[in-house]
């Protein structure tokens, strides 16, 4: 499921130094994060919790962000969101045990809000909101 956000910006902006503070700021919460530069866009995997019994119960996440700039604003198109372990994790839940259905309902609000708060989280920094490198 596709998603797009779009944030004004100023003739400042800076795309590499946006990148590499969302990207310390989400390694230091233990996220594995992926930036890759094509052209003048960046695309950035993240990912936590996606090998193991995590991934089959639905509770990972992971999304990849593609940002770039046009006409003054910076355009996040959020894809490749992981849905199959909550996918998984509902059928098993509904057809055997209530368990593992409750932990995909809840992995799959957390995986729903993840853009949302990738969104908010580039907003803080564009608008200085976390410390600089080093600070």
């Amino acid at each position: 499921m596709a998603e797009t956000k779009m944030l004004p910006i100023g003739p400042d902006f800076n795309m590499n130094e946006l990148v590499g503070r969302l990207t310390q700021k989400y390694q230091a919460q233990g996220f594995d994060v992926v930036p890759m530069q094509m052209g003048d866009s960046v695309s950035i995997k993240f990912s936590k919790d996606n090998d193991g019994i995590k991934k089959f119960v639905g509770l990972c996440l992971e999304v990849t962000a593609n940002l770039s700039v046009n006409n003054g604003q910076l355009i996040i198109n959020f894809t490749d969101a992981e849905w199959t372990g909550k996918i998984i994790g509902l059928a098993v839940g509904w057809f055997l045990c209530l368990i593992p259905f409750l932990i995909a309902i809840y992995g799959a609000v957390k995986q729903s809000e993840f853009p949302k708060t990738i969104t908010n989280d580039i907003r803080a920094l564009m608008s200085g909101g976390y410390a600089p490198f080093g600070g």
